[in-house]
C-alpha cells in the first residue's frame, strides 16, 4: 500500500461517533472496533474514496506531523482496517 492507494470505508459497517472516538461494528465478523481522535478523523474523510496522500494532506491541516510520518502511519492504519474488512481498496 502506498500514498497513491485509494481507500473508502466499507459501507456495510455500522458505526457511531462518541466525542472524538468512533466505534465500528462488523456484522460479518461479529466484532466491535474502536479508534480515537486521529482515526476518527480519517474515518470521516474516507466516507468517499480518497488516496492516502490526500488523507495526509487533510491531516496535516489539523495535526502536527510531517508528510513522511503521516503517510507511513496512515498506510499502516489502512492495512489494519483492510485486514479486518473495515475498508475497501481500489
Amino acid at each position: 500500500m502506498d500514498k497513491s492507494t485509494v481507500v473508502r470505508r466499507n459501507p456495510s459497517l455500522l458505526f457511531s461517533v462518541l466525542d472524538e472516538d468512533t466505534v465500528f461494528f462488523s456484522a460479518d465478523r461479529g466484532q466491535y472496533y474502536g479508534t480515537q481522535a486521529v482515526g476518527s478523523h480519517i474515518w470521516a474523510l474516507i466516507e468517499e474514496e480518497m488516496s492516502i496522500s490526500s488523507i495526509c494532506d487533510k491531516l496535516l491541516e489539523h495535526f502536527s506531523v510531517d508528510q513522511e510520518t503521516c503517510e507511513r502511519e496512515v498506510s499502516c492504519f489502512m492495512k489494519q482496517l483492510e485486514m479486518e474488512g473495515l475498508i475497501m481498496i481500489r
